[in-house]
């Protein structure tokens, strides 16, 4: 309880040793510094600097006593009047943070304007290198391709089953013409049988080829994700580049269309 209540109060902007001198004061008609001190458990060295700074913010009175002596005002006045002065303090601050901001936006727009006339060779180009960025990249894409996906999907996987389920779903919701090319493995792999027979349901279109040269996915003709395998990893590892590059992208769908050709379609 006495945790919870310094806490709070710590909120309304005492410190520590602030909180713990004020319950202090209310548990007793009155304290010297010295027995303060040893009842809250603050330094005596401290208990003055303590004392001072409650008086200004209210939430005691002294008393010229021999040895002088403290007095806690009651919650009810004291705390609302240093909420009060709390939240003036904040609106204080927040207006100050807003007119910095306002400041430094000034400032800096011309260099980010300077900086939009510089051409960046890689801009195009987003290096993913672990599992959970490379779902989050293709999940993002499924949701934004509006014509078609070309794909060419083998294993091993890199997202989970419910990524990759997701991924091709979503697409497909909208209409999206979804054509994928599978290596004809996956039909002896008990999951990716049912994989195929429910993508096939769904309207994925669907080949097979003996072997793929790589992973990837093309959305429309804007960007393509490929997938590259560490070819000495283990367990096997990933680097995926997400280009957005229209001759690139162009070229990767050639080469699908080539592999499309060549492929035996899925029967289910």
């Amino acid at each position: 309880m006495v945790e919870k209540q310094i806490a709070l109060l710590s909120e309304l902007g005492l410190t520590g040793y602030e909180a713990a001198a004020y319950l202090a004061l209310l548990g007793r008609s009155s304290f010297t510094p010295t027995e303060l001190a040893a009842r809250a458990k603050i330094p005596r060295q401290r208990i003055y600097d303590v004392l001072e700074s409650l008086e200004e913010k209210g939430l005691c009175i002294s008393k010229d006593t021999s040895p002088r002596s403290y007095f806690a005002n009651a919650p009810d006045l004291a705390l609302e009047a240093l909420s009060g002065q709390r939240a003036e303090a904040l609106e204080r601050e927040r207006q100050q943070m807003v007119a910095r901001t306002k400041e430094l936006i000034e400032d800096l727009s011309p260099v980010y304007q300077v900086g939009r006339g510089q051409n960046d060779p890689l801009e195009y180009i987003d290096v993913l290198g672990n599992p959970s960025r490379i779902a989050s990249k293709a999940l993002a894409l499924a949701q934004t391709v509006r014509v078609r996906v070309n794909s060419c999907i083998k294993r091993p996987l890199i997202v989970t089953q419910e990524q990759n389920w997701r991924l091709i779903r979503e697409p497909l919701s909208r209409g999206v013409s979804y054509r994928a090319i599978y290596e004809t493995s996956a039909l002896e792999d008990e999951e990716l049988r049912i994989w195929l027979a429910t993508f096939h349901a769904w309207g994925q279109q669907i080949r097979l080829i003996p072997e793929l040269p790589i992973k990837m996915q093309a959305f429309d003709d804007n960007i393509v994700l490929i997938s590259m395998q560490d070819p000495v990893g283990s367990p096997p590892s990933f680097t995926a580049l997400a280009i957005r590059h229209s001759g690139m992208v162009a070229m990767i769908n050639l080469a699908f269309e080539q592999l499309w050709e060549r492929s035996e379609p899925y029967s289910g």
